[in-house]
Formats: C-alpha cells, structure tokens, sequence
C-alpha cells in the first residue's frame, strides 16, 4: 500500500514537472511574468514583452525594475508618452534605478517635455550618471531650446567623455549651427561627420544635410545681389480707352520697351530673435514711342526691423519710392511713402500655412501741381492686407490676399477707397521649370462727383481685372530665364479710364 501510495506520487510529480516544463516553453513565463517579459524584450518581442510587462507591474506595482522594462518596452516601440510614467517610478521609486534616468530624459525630450528633461539632466550631472550620454542628451535638449551655442558646448563635453560619440556628436553640433544660421561652420562638421565613418547611416545623413546647408547658405547670404532685363512688348502702353467721339485718338500706343532693374538686398544673421532687412532697388522702363512722356527711372528704398516672438513676428515696414519720369529730360515726377506694422504668424509647426497682417500709413506726393486743383493727386492714407500663404513640400506656393486701401487726395477727383482681391500660385514642373499663374480684381470707387463737365458729374467707380501667367527656366542658383504675360482690363462708368492691355515680356534674371 505505501509503495503504490509513493507511484502514485511520483507520478503526479512527474506529470506536473512536465506540464510546467511544457507551460514554460509555450508561454515563457517561467520564473513569472517579469523574468519572462524580459527575455521578451532581449529577443526584440516588444508587443509581447509589453502585454508580460504590464502584468509585471500589476503583480508588483512599487517594482522599480518591472516599472524600468515596461518603459524601455514602450520606448522601444516609439510609444513615448506611454513609456513617461514607467521610467519616472523606475527613478523615483525604491530603489531607484540609474540606468533609467537617462532613458527618461530621452523620452522627455522626444514629448517636448524639456522643462522636465532638464530637471532630471542636473539630477544625472550631480550624480555622475552615464556623463557621457548626459552631456549628449543635454545638448539635443538645448538645442530644442534655442539656445545653440550652450548646445554645441555640450555635444564637445560629450566627445571629450566618450570618443565612441565622436560622430553623433559632430554630426548633431553641425545642424545646431545649422539651426543657427552659421552655414559655414555646419558645412565643417557635417563633414567632419562623413569623414570619420563614410559607409555609416549618419554619413548619408551627413552628406544630405551638406546640401541643404549649401542650399540655405545661398538662399540666406546676408547681402543679394539681383539683375533683371525684360524686353516687352504692350499693345496700349498709353492706356488709350476704346473709341469714343469725345475722345480724339492719342497716339501710337502700341511699343516695344525694355524693364531693367537692379536690387541689393541686406539680410544679415542677428543675434537672438532679431529680425532685419533692407533692400535698394533702381529700375528703368524705356520704351520705343512716346520716351519723352513714359520712360520713367524709379529708385525704391525699403526698411524692415523686426523681432520674432516665437508664435509670431512682428516688422516694421517702411518703403519709400523716388519716381523720375522724361520730360523730355528726366525730371522728379513723384515720390511714394509707406510705413507700418506686418505681422507673421505660422498656423502650423510645420510652417507650411502662413498668415500675414498688414496696415500702414500711405503718403503719395506729385512734383508738379496741376491747373486745375480738383486734379492734384497728392494724397494720404491707409494701405492694409490679410495674406495667407501655403507652402507645399514639392516647392509648390499657393497665396491668397486681401487689401483694403483708402487715399484723401488734395483735388476731389481723385479721392477714393478700394478693395484687391489677389490669388497667385506657382507650381514646379520638370526640367527646373516654374509655372506662375495669378490673377487680381481691383474694386476702386472714388468719393466725389467728377468736376469735369464731360463725364456728367459722374461719381468715378472702376474695376480692374488683371491676370499673369509665367514660365522660369532656372538653368542654375545664377541665371533664370523669364516668360510672361500680363492682360489688363479696366472697367469703368467714365468712358476715359475704359481700357485693355496686353504685356508681354520675355528675359533673363541674374542672382549673386
């Protein structure tokens, strides 16, 4: 009786060694759920490792090192606001775990959680935790911040530490002065990237962002130099009205002409969130009739500091433009005044969706004043828009704006309010080519009746309809060659202002 009582134990003991043997292999769970969801995580079975986990905690949940794998498991997966909570207990709970600390401060730092990343940075400085790793995490936290220069500093501590970071480091040190706009000394370190391990993945990234950084370098020079020459054909260069019998005919208005203008623009990198341009612009219209009566020599000076609040910028815009016009020297003819605020706002953290608000003072003055007083167009007033730009990832450029403008003129006849509703877009298409297409529609309607006896005391109201297409061959950062056409059709209940015109313009730009 007790021999078959011990078979029948060891039976048992035998059958239930083999099912825990056979549970063990088909669930591997042997040694309970954290042991088993470890070796989930070694064998890179992150979802299984995951779910093991879990349960780890929930057996166990002041578990430092269950709380430590779970979040290493979510990291793993790039599920890093998941992975937050785990790796804080895995460091704030007993005992604590060091190797944490520095995982934690990863994932703070891929969330935007920078204030807290730096918290746990001193708290890894103070204790002397992995410095190496520290000092590089601290650098692409800086950066994150804006702060470039302490970043760089950073990424230099860790390669003194750790030779191994060497590469990761140059390559991180470049796109901060990148970021900072210090083309130069990115191009060295992305170089410096590429040249310590060619055939490695941040190679090729190395090399890639080389270009871009050639790219931006010529995009953002501090000083631009731009030529343009178009020569041009207008079918109505006087603007002659259709036929009317009050009106006799006024000439050949029909003539060749050349558009030549030549640009330096002042750009430069300032430091912090200070914003600065200013530009001088001389341009020349010559025409094969009528010279003495429309060439014009125009000078334009423009002015814009600014300061970049984070969320938006903020210039001030201010133009001025000196007009010389043939007659039949050249002889001051008018001069334009603006000045005002321009707000930019990026609607999205991509930037690709930019809103733009303007409103400034205008000042128009004519040199000569006219005989009849009810005809000086010396005027004040408002100019003001709402831009909305769209920047898609293929270069592409969609803008849609609206103005609202008002001019108090000096002679009655000539002061008014209107509204310009303006869509352009451009489109890259193969070969380097750009495609321009825009249009506009000008609603100008003037206060007063008119004081010319033929137009009836009319109270002016026109509309212009303008509409462009154009064609850039860009045959490097250098030369451009232009295509274009213009149609202009102005609408109003005077029969004189009642006109078309057609422009076309065919030339070369130069860039430096």
């Amino acid at each position: 009786m007790v021999r078959r009582v011990s078979w029948v134990i060891a039976s048992i003991s035998v059958m239930v060694l083999i099912m825990a043997c056979f549970a063990a292999t088909v669930f591997g769970q042997s040694g309970g759920p954290l042991e088993a969801g470890i070796r989930q995580y070694q064998a890179d079975n992150y979802e299984e490792a995951v779910e093991l986990l879990k349960k780890a905690r929930e057996k166990a949940p002041k578990s430092t090192e269950a709380a430590f794998w779970l979040g290493m498991a979510y990291k793993q997966q790039s599920a890093f606001p998941e992975a937050v909570p785990h790796l804080t207990d895995a460091v704030t709970l007993i005992p604590p775990i060091k190797e944490a600390i520095v995982e934690l401060i990863d994932v703070l730092y891929r969330v935007d959680r920078v204030a807290e990343a730096q918290k746990w940075i001193a708290v890894a400085e103070r204790d002397n935790i992995y410095p190496a790793k520290t000092a590089f995490l601290k650098g692409m936290v800086l950066v994150k911040e804006g702060k470039y220069t302490e970043s760089i500093a950073s990424f230099e501590k860790s390669k003194r530490l750790d030779a191994s970071y060497t590469q990761s480091a140059d390559f991180q040190i470049g796109l901060a002065y990148m970021m900072d706009r210090k083309y130069k000394q990115a191009g060295e370190r992305f170089r410096a990237a590429i040249t310590q391990d060619p055939v490695s993945d941040l190679a090729s990234f190395a090399r890639r962002y080389q270009d871009l950084v050639e790219d931006r370098s010529w995009a953002e020079r501090s000083v631009r130099l731009t030529l343009n020459v178009l020569g041009q054909y207008d079918t109505n260069m006087l603007q002659e009205p259709y036929a009317h019998p009050d009106i006799p005919d006024a000439g050949d208005q029909q003539s060749l002409a050349m558009l030549s203008t030549a640009r330096v623009d002042f750009v430069p990198v300032l430091p912090g969130k200070w914003l600065f341009n200013a530009g001088y612009a001389v341009s020349s219209n010559i025409h094969e009739k009528n010279v003495h009566t429309h060439d014009v020599l125009v000078n334009n000076f423009s002015l814009a500091p600014g300061y970049n609040f984070g969320r938006f910028a903020v210039n001030l815009s201010v133009n001025y433009a000196h007009i010389l016009k043939r007659n039949p020297s050249y002889e001051p003819y008018s001069e334009n005044f603006s000045a005002g605020p321009l707000v930019r706002i990026p609607l999205t953290e991509e930037q690709n969706h930019i809103l733009e608000l303007y409103g400034g003072y205008v000042k128009k003055n004519f040199f000569s004043v006219p005989i009849d007083p009810n005809e000086n167009q010396r005027a004040t007033g408002l100019d003001s828009y709402l831009s909305w730009m769209w920047l898609f990832n293929n270069g592409a450029i969609l803008n849609l704006k609206y103005g609202f403008l008002t001019e108090n003129a000096d002679g009655k006849n000539w002061s008014n309010q209107g509204q310009r509703f303006t869509v352009n877009s451009i489109i890259p298409l193969p070969w380097r080519l750009k495609l321009q297409l825009g249009g506009e529609f000008f609603l100008q309607d003037y206060t007063n009746e008119s004081s010319i006896s033929a137009f009836n005391k009319e109270t002016r109201r026109d509309k212009t309809y303008t509409g462009l297409a154009g064609l850039t061959w860009d045959l490097n950062k250098n030369l451009s060659l232009l295509l274009q056409y213009t149609g202009i059709r102005a609408s109003s209940n005077i029969f004189i202002y009642d006109f078309d015109r057609s422009i076309y313009s065919a030339g070369a730009e130069l860039r430096f």
